[in-house]
């Protein structure tokens, strides 16, 4: 079986690293040989030539509807594709204009890991309804549910759960790197999130929590609130923060490289998403066996079950969040057991070796 995956981003995001995992994970399995299509500035492109990986790239400019659509039909052809796996909606149009020149005995997938809401347009239902699409792969039930209104055969959808390297984040150890970074005393808690400066991930929440967890906590608790990653929000954020004082207690680092090494400083992961497919980060930090204190976004509870492998509350209810935070980090028995349920959830359902037996299991299903 030979597979084609195809992508139009450059940046390197959610959709590209879960396609770039699979690929990885499959490298050497017998019977299927993978490439990858990306534009020839995409940071994946890089990565593949970093490790030898088989990568077309193409020229992402003025032309690049032409290049991509003839790239699709040229590797299709070269190289015999058997399942064209499409990684992102701008990819899925090129691909259905592809197959219009080619065999009809192509397999077209598409992957989804995003659950933001799908218009309800004719266009929309065209594309994902298109009947050369044998399977749309979401990462949640939360993701796939966004199809509901769009596609009317039901059997067509398909979550496959994403996964981590559970025995790496589990053998992290705390290296208290940032308390020594930013000068926090030992006995300093710290609430973190790892995230993208965007709409999406509600940053603001996170900083009214800190505001008011800083309000109610008690006076022996000394505890200082991180968020690792950057975004087009950052000036406003910080200027947000000066705004309520909390200037002092609230810390963007910025993109790290090492972010698995600063997990396992944080003593409650926090995150005050509006919307999410289902994050990696949930699994990191449950495999960290970091307590996780989420809003109710998307995917989310899917895995985190209130009480038992974590605390939930509404997107941006504030006093909740605040007050499940507080909880974790004054009540160390209610913390170890959400770590550990959370820890064994992860192991048994969320590793490597399940992905790539669900991956495998699927591309043979086709």
């Amino acid at each position: 079986m030979n597979i084609l995956n195809v992508t139009t981003m450059v940046g390197l995001r959610g959709g590209d690293l879960q396609m770039y995992t699979i690929y990885n994970l499959l490298k050497e399995t017998e019977g299927i040989k993978q490439y990858i299509l990306c534009p020839e500035n995409a940071d994946l492109a890089a990565m593949c030539k970093r490790d030898t990986n088989d990568c077309y790239t193409y020229k992402k400019d003025r032309f690049r509807v032409f290049n991509t659509i003839s790239a699709i039909i040229h590797i299709c052809k070269k190289d015999k594709i058997d399942v064209l796996h499409i990684h992102d909606s701008t990819a899925l149009n090129y691909a259905l204009i592809a197959l219009k020149f080619l065999p009809s005995s192509i397999t077209l997938i598409l992957s989804r890991k995003r659950n933001n809401r799908i218009k309800d347009k004719f266009l929309n239902r065209y594309k994902y309804s298109h009947p050369r699409i044998k399977k749309i792969v979401s990462v949640s039930k939360a993701v796939e549910a966004i199809f509901d209104n769009i596609i009317p055969d039901k059997e067509r959808l398909l979550t496959i759960y994403d996964a981590i390297d559970v025995q790496k984040y589990a053998t992290k150890t705390n290296k208290h790197l940032l308390h020594t970074e930013f000068g926090f005393s030992n006995d300093t808690k710290i609430v973190g999130n790892i995230a993208g400066l965007t709409n999406q991930k509600d940053i603001f929440t996170f900083v009214d929590t800190a505001k008011k967890i800083l309000e109610t906590k008690p006076n022996g608790l000394k505890v200082k609130f991180v968020v690792i990653g950057t975004g087009v929000l950052k000036d406003e954020l910080e200027a947000y923060t000066r705004t309520l004082g909390v200037d002092n207690d609230v810390f963007f680092t910025g993109f790290r490289n090492n972010a698995d090494e600063l997990l396992p400083e944080f003593d409650v992961f926090l995150m005050t998403s509006i919307t999410e497919g289902l994050p990696l980060t949930i699994y990191e930090a449950f495999a960290s066996k970091i307590p996780v204190v989420s809003t109710d976004a998307g995917g989310i509870k899917e895995v985190l079950i209130t009480g038992q492998t974590g605390l939930m509350a509404d997107v941006k209810d504030v006093e909740t969040l605040a007050k499940h935070t507080l909880s974790v980090l004054q009540d160390s028995e209610l913390a170890s057991v959400l770590t550990q349920n959370a820890l064994t959830l992860v192991q048994q359902n969320h590793d490597l070796d399940t992905l790539k037996e669900n991956y495998y299991n699927f591309y043979k299903s086709l």
